[in-house]
């Protein structure tokens, strides 16, 4: 469910991975890679790996291969079954597999197998192990070309070798935000591997040559606020009074003593008004990302509508800058401290972590949008959205900070490629088929979506969840879930019995 990472980097330094290729290799994890059972959150999975996946797909001059991890459950499989495959995204596994549940609930009903794969160089799958974030020429093998080429031989192999009777066994794809992309992209790349994709909060068309709104995202943000009532004006004045008490010792002392900040993140400068802000700002931008109805424990421990909840503080625009800047923190607090547990914030980029920590691999995403994903997105400031201006997004602009943030592994600006995501593609899917696309209303990477309201192409079908926010329906049936979330997975549970029925004729 990541979803995107709405990043902010100051340096760039070498990832450490737990696993070693070298002795990997040499373990009995490859002589017996069929792991244990897990179970986490209710679901069970066997964590394995395939031994040999090549580095490169595309080319004849680098015979390198790694292992690749995969979660696996046949518990429900039935000789000839379909798989429901999960094209993994920019993160560990493990939250993905555990966020979602639509897979596992469906699974007993198709009698199907679900498979959670790994992207590689996320998570444990990092090709050159404590090496993989070292260089540019190890990273510029992480791309999602390459990893559909990854999903491609895992699916051959799991039909061929490690399923009973899986030979000719429909194969369904599922994945959320840049996985839903991956999902939406296999079906049209290797439609004879994958019968039909459930790319949900997929923002296929977020790239400039695709016309999207460089500020759509922080629109829709601040539509989903002022939706759950917030004031507008209230928000804005927040920025200002951060601004103004940054300026002075007692609105520092203020600001340190109110978010609680740790000794790692003080307030020390009115420059330091610029981190803060930015915080709060990701903070906001990420809850909007998580507005469901229901109790989560993703990216942070929430509850449900925690929008809603954040703006019982925003009725009214607050009658000075501390009582503003006490507004704002009810976000952070909300946000990292929903448990009430914690004792102080860290909120300096320059030496804590951000809104999307819980993922794991900092780098990976920020590399990928410095190369193939070069998605344009700023504020567009008021009356568009309650942020600041920083708009026009800018090629050269990006590109700059993209060899700032990676110079020292080697990155050229050469390697910037904001053509290439719809070059390769595509900005239409004239050819495409049996793909749902389903979008929230509340969820701001709607923006970038196959559609922005419901329609049916051929086979291609555009869903949009009035209250979803991102990739709700991908979650796991729940007490509070809405009549209309309920309402659609039945509608995928429909398109997905089809096109297995479609693809059964065929075999």
């Amino acid at each position: 469910m990541l979803f995107f990472l709405l990043f902010s980097i100051v340096g760039v330094e070498a990832r450490v991975s737990s696993m070693d290729p070298v002795a990997f290799s040499n373990s009995r994890i490859l002589k017996n890679y069929w792991g244990e059972m897990s179970s986490r959150n209710g679901y069970k999975w066997k964590e394995e790996w395939y031994p040999e996946m090549p580095i490169d797909h595309f080319a004849f001059a680098n015979n390198y291969t790694f292992p690749l991890r995969y979660f696996i459950n046949t518990e429900s499989y039935e000789s000839g079954g379909p798989i429901l495959f999960y094209t993994g995204n920019e993160g560990k596994l493990e939250g993905f597999a555990e966020n979602t549940g639509f897979m596992w609930d469906i699974a007993p009903e198709f009698k199907a197998a679900v498979v959670f794969a790994e992207h590689r160089f996320y998570g444990k799958t990092q090709p050159y192990g404590n090496d993989s974030y070292t260089s540019t020429k190890n990273l510029g093998y992480l791309s999602s070309e390459q990893a559909l080429a990854d999903f491609v031989v895992l699916i051959d192999y799991l039909k061929k070798e490690r399923l009973t009777g899986a030979t000719n066994s429909p194969v369904i794809a599922f994945g959320g935000s840049y996985g839903g992309m991956l999902a939406a992209w296999i079906r049209v790349k290797y439609p004879h591997k994958v019968d039909g994709a459930i790319a949900a909060s997929a923002p296929v068309f977020w790239f400039g040559d695709s016309g999207v709104q460089e500020n759509i995202y922080d629109k829709i943000v601040t539509r989903a606020f002022v939706g759950s009532g917030c004031n507008f004006d209230a928000v804005k004045k927040g920025w200002d009074a951060i601004d103004e008490l940054c300026k002075t010792d007692d609105g520092r002392s203020f600001l340190n003593n109110l978010f609680h900040f740790s000794s790692k993140s003080r307030i020390e400068s009115s420059k330091d008004a610029v981190w803060l802000k930015g915080y709060i700002r990701e903070t906001i931008e990420s809850v909007a990302m998580v507005n469901y109805p229901v109790p989560t424990n993703f990216l942070a421990p929430l509850p449900g509508w925690p929008v809603k909840k954040i703006c019982r503080h925003f009725q009214q625009v607050a009658p000075n800058d501390k009582e503003a800047a006490e507004q704002m923190f009810e976000i952070v607090n909300l946000y990292y401290n929903s448990t009430g547990d914690k004792k102080s914030f860290c909120a300096n980029p320059a030496s804590c972590d951000g809104a999307f920590a819980e993922l794991g691999d900092p780098l990976g995403w920020p590399w990928q949008t410095c190369t193939e994903m070069v998605m344009p997105i700023c504020g567009g400031g008021p009356p568009s959205d309650f942020f600041w201006k920083d708009c026009p997004f800018t090629y050269d602009g990006a590109a700059e900070n993209c060899a700032q943030w990676f110079g020292k592994l080697g990155y050229d600006k050469k390697l910037f490629r904001p053509h290439w995501a719809i070059q390769n593609y595509g900005a239409t899917f004239p050819t495409a088929t049996n793909i749902v696309f389903s979008n929230g209303f509340l969820d701001p990477w709607s923006g970038g979506g196959w559609a922005l309201k419901p329609k049916v192409e051929g086979s291609l079908v555009s869903i949009i969840l009035l209250d979803g926010a991102h990739h709700y329906d991908l979650r796991g049936a729940h007490p509070q879930d809405t009549a209309e979330v309920k309402k659609v997975r039945e509608q995928e549970k429909g398109y997905i019995a089809k096109w297995i029925k479609e693809a059964r004729k065929r075999t």
